[in-house]
């Protein structure tokens, strides 16, 4: 038999490194600056400084920021491609005073991507040295956005930058097949494959959930948005998560009584040891509560950015999304798979009709990695055990608070009628849908609830396939709202955890 010829493959992304500091100048707040600091907080960076002349600060602020904060990149944006160049320049001859005063070994990467025209005029003021790029203007007009040649480029920068920060990094680099890839960005492509199978306006949502970082992934018909929140995460970001939020949003996910103490005592602890696992049932229950909220966090920052013609049911709500994908081994390594569950559904609140998927292996970033060379590859993964289908999820919503019975569901499983179930305001069941089975549902929403079809409106849903849950009804309303009395909190916790053990 003769041998096959075959070479081995490298596919690298990067999540590790500390983030990386970055000052961000536009020309107007709305329009450039918007646009480059999006780009900044799609990658794992932390915005030092923004500034713009809208806001009115004085030059010499922005000298004095960066001599105090030594960025180790800079964008600067502004003016259309037949706009606005003094202004741009004035920025620039500011960013240039200010880069004069710093040594040599601490000048920051550069990158321009405003007035094209200005090129020339960019390279006298900044140029001179290998620390100035330049890319295609990100906002060529007012009202259109170019920005994947920035990107492009600005992962570039972050990958020099990153070279010289860790050892070994230029040796692994050499080896990949392809340059380095954030893990966030790897991880946004997969959820962008994914979202090319499905029609707008529902979505493909993705969360990764890590120590430090965490990444909220949004794709509609292959148009990404990504996300990466480096303040926040289950690690170093604890602290962050805890200067954004009050005990209280943390504390009503527990179904414990824990006193205050205890519960800040955990955090700051994992915030320093961040390596550390939960040893005790209490520690187990924080740190899936503060999970819960680090994660509602971040969708909260996220939605602004979703787009605007995607269907959201109810204002303040998360847009439909037809899948959510979790990672990030909080979720994947939760004792039951049951936890992991019930943590997106308290975290995300999803709406209407959705399949919920866990990336058991956390191995969603490395098929985004390499999908451009291996497409193949990665379908065989998506499809493969790797990852589990928990349930597909109906949540049924309205604007006003409802009681009795909002819903009536039957289920047609191999030619056979389900008996009709109906659904209560306020429920949380599941119904038994074996894996990979596949069947067909009519919902009659009543009382004007919102399945994701409008108002009343129902019909079929056809070939709801079967996860590891089954069938999952979530009618405890949008947001949740939990009792304010502690012990009834705690059997309410205790009762909707119940309900997936008996799954």
């Amino acid at each position: 038999m003769k041998r096959r010829d075959w070479a081995p493959t490298l596919f690298l992304s990067l999540s590790l490194a500390d983030p990386i500091k970055v000052i961000t100048i536009g020309l107007l707040e709305g329009i450039s600056l918007q646009s480059i600091n999006h780009l900044v907080q799609s990658n794992y960076c932390q915005l030092q400084a923004s500034f713009s002349l809208s806001t009115r600060r004085k030059p010499e602020e922005l000298i004095d920021t960066i001599s105090n904060t030594l960025p180790d990149i800079i964008i600067i944006a502004g003016g259309t491609n037949q706009g606005a160049s003094r202004s741009v320049l004035r920025l620039a001859n500011y960013l240039s005073l200010a880069i004069g005063l710093l040594p040599e070994e601490l000048h920051p990467e550069i990158l321009f991507v405003g007035n094209e025209n200005l090129r020339e005029d960019i390279e006298s003021l900044l140029g001179g040295s290998q620390h100035l790029h330049i890319a295609p203007n990100i906002r060529p007009n007012l009202t259109d956005e170019n920005i994947a040649p920035a990107a492009k480029m600005f992962e570039e920068i972050l990958e020099k930058v990153q070279a010289g920060k860790i050892t070994g990094f230029s040796r692994l680099r050499d080896l990949s097949t392809e340059h380095f890839l954030p893990t966030a960005n790897a991880f946004g492509r997969t959820i962008q494959f994914l979202s090319h199978v499905v029609d707008f306006p529902k979505g493909v949502l993705g969360i990764d959930l890590g120590a430090t970082n965490i990444s909220v992934a949004a794709a509609f018909s292959g148009k990404l948005t990504l996300n990466v929140f480096s303040e926040l995460g289950m690690g170093r970001g604890l602290k962050n998560v805890l200067l954004e939020t009050h005990l209280d949003q943390i504390k009503r996910w527990i179904p414990l009584n824990i006193s205050d103490k205890d519960i800040l005592n955990y955090l700051y602890n994992k915030a320093h040891q961040a390596q550390t696992l939960p040893a005790l049932e209490e520690d187990l229950a924080i740190e899936q509560a503060v999970a819960r909220q680090a994660i509602r966090l971040a969708i909260g920052k996220s939605i602004p950015s979703f787009p605007k013609d995607a269907l959201y049911p109810l204002p303040g709500t998360v847009p439909w999304f037809d899948r959510i994908i979790l990672s990030g081994s909080t979720l994947s390594d939760a004792p039951r798979t049951a936890q992991s569950l019930l943590m997106i559904l308290d975290a995300v609140q999803p709406v209407g009709v959705s399949t919920i998927v866990l990336d058991q292996s956390n191995i969603a970033s490395a098929i985004g990695a390499s999908a451009e060379i291996n497409p193949l590859l990665s379908v065989q993964v998506l499809e493969s055990n790797a990852f589990i289908n928990l349930a597909t999820v109906i949540s049924p919503v309205s604007k006003v608070k409802k009681k009795g019975t909002i819903l009536r569901l039957q289920m047609i499983r191999e030619g056979e009628k389900q008996p009709i179930v109906e659904v209560e305001a306020g429920a949380f069941i599941s119904i038994p849908l074996p894996m990979g089975k596949a069947a067909d549902i009519f919902i009659q929403p009543l009382q004007n609830v919102d399945i994701g079809l409008g108002r009343g409106n129902g019909g079929w849903v056809r070939r709801v396939v079967g996860g590891r849950f089954g069938l999952i009804i979530d009618a405890r309303g949008r947001a949740i709202e939990m009792p304010a009395d502690p012990q009834a909190r705690i059997e309410q916790l205790r009762e909707w955890q119940q309900v997936l053990v008996d799954a």
